[in-house]
């Protein structure tokens, strides 16, 4: 087994790795208020009156589905980048799982 390690290899250090993962849940946390205000405005406008509620039940699962379409592509998104941070943070566990500890003598 080859024991020399090529550091060029490396996709990025702790300190990027870290960056990263603050960034993606920063956006994750942003994008989740956005699309929550969104719905909250979808709802206020529901009870002020100001949306008709179609007269063919019919329509009615159509309009139930455009109401709550603005939280439900929140969440994937929250939630994809939620994993993407753990992941990272994950690989680097794992990274140095596998790294030979080094021993200050």
């Amino acid at each position: 087994m080859n024991t020399n390690k090529n550091h060029s290899l490396l996709f990025a250090n702790e300190n990027n790795i870290f960056h990263i993962v603050s960034i993606a849940k920063i956006i994750s946390w942003l994008i989740l208020i956005f699309y929550l205000i969104s719905f909250a405005g979808d709802v206020s406008a529901i009870v002020q009156g100001q949306m008709t509620w179609p007269s063919d039940i019919s329509q009615w699962p159509i309009t139930i589905a455009n109401l709550f379409f603005a939280p439900v592509i929140g969440l994937f998104y929250f939630l994809a980048l939620q994993g993407v941070a753990q992941e990272s943070n994950l690989g680097l566990d794992i990274y140095y799982q596998l790294q030979p500890e080094e021993d200050d003598e």
